[in-house]
């Protein structure tokens, strides 16, 4: 059986790719290749095919560079991998039985970030509003709104013979949300494989203009070292980076994980202030906020303002599993002699 290597790369990556070649290298496939799409002109590896696709990458055209690679390949099994990801020792040796098997047509891994916490590998997306924030789902349970992270993807490749990326899509439009249901909705299956692991970096250099998380170099560098759990530094940064609902949010998150509370409280309550709930990325961080204030209230023991802000973040994001369970701890004390 041959695995093919999808990699979409935006070329400024050059460090993380070789990392990406070598972590390939370390998992002693029998048969693979390896494909790279994108900006490619500073990039170099002899086993790898390079298909210079500059103008798409430029224009954050990630699920057409998806369809052109996966044409240009060869193998029974598609891995699509952004530039920023790494396999882990033993990634392949702990799935190649399960990639023979026939029970599955589409699969994710587990999917870290570089401290260690999950990264959308298995999550929910709602059909319904295109709004609603995703989250994470418990490995192995279903749902027909189950999407994985295009950043790491195994398919087989008879899917693509039904289902294609989504081209007027692009990076940040729920390309692989679509990409998923679509393929829920035609009938593929899907698993999960949590012994396999991978590492999505998240490297701040490289971000195009279609990232959440594009700006100022500086705020880029802030969401990277608050990823790596570095809340100090991170907040150094964003404490000059302006009032936007962005910087607000994640300065507020630093505080709360540096155990500052009142001084987090403030800086959630000025995100509810400036974001744009019209907006998909400032709606998000607002009805996050509300989780995090519920959160914060029920610390401090007040719990009357921990349910209100609980029943506002449930409101915009119904699915918030934290803020639904934090709502009925807050009941549940309130009921009990």
């Amino acid at each position: 059986m041959k695995t093919s290597f999808v990699i979409i790369s935006g070329g400024a990556r050059v460090e993380s790719m070789e990392r990406l070649f070598r972590s390939i290298e370390k998992q002693s496939l029998p048969d693979a290749e390896i494909i790279v799409i994108g900006n490619v002109k500073d990039l170099y590896y002899d086993s790898a095919t390079f298909i210079n696709e500059s103008e798409l990458a430029g224009t954050a055209a990630i699920c057409q560079m998806r369809n052109i690679g996966v044409e240009q390949s060869s193998g029974s099994v598609v891995v699509l991998l952004d530039d920023d990801i790494e396999l882990a020792d033993g990634w392949y040796g702990s799935i190649k039985d399960k990639l023979n098997n026939a029970s599955w047509d589409i699969a994710g891994c587990r999917v870290t970030g570089p401290s260690g916490g999950r990264w959308y590998d298995w999550s929910w997306a709602s059909r319904e509003d295109p709004l609603c924030p995703p989250r994470m789902l418990e490995y192995g349970e279903t749902s027909e709104n189950l999407y994985i992270s295009g950043c790491m993807m195994i398919i087989r490749r008879h899917v693509f013979d039904k289902v294609r990326f989504n081209e007027n899509l692009f990076n940040h439009q729920r390309d692989d949300v679509d990409f998923c249901h679509r393929a829920i909705d035609s009938g593929f299956t899907f698993e999960c494989w949590p012994e396999a692991v991978a590492v999505h970096h998240l490297d701040p250099v490289g971000r195009s203009a279609s990232d959440p998380a594009f700006g100022a170099a500086a705020f880029a560098n802030a969401i990277y070292l608050f990823r790596k759990n570095e809340y100090g530094k991170a907040l150094e940064i964003l404490s000059g980076q302006g009032s936007e609902a962005k910087v607000l949010y994640h300065a507020a998150l630093c505080l709360k994980e540096l155990d500052r509370p009142d001084e987090a409280v403030e800086e959630f309550i000025a995100t509810l202030n400036v974001a744009d709930r019209q907006n998909a990325a400032e709606r998000r961080l607002y009805y996050s906020s509300m989780y995090h204030l519920g959160d914060l209230k029920e610390r401090s023991g007040e719990p009357e303002e921990a349910k209100r802000y609980y029943d506002e973040a449930l409101s915009g994001f119904p699915e918030h599993n934290e803020a639904a369970l934090g709502l009925l701890r807050v009941a549940r004390a309130g009921s009990a002699p």
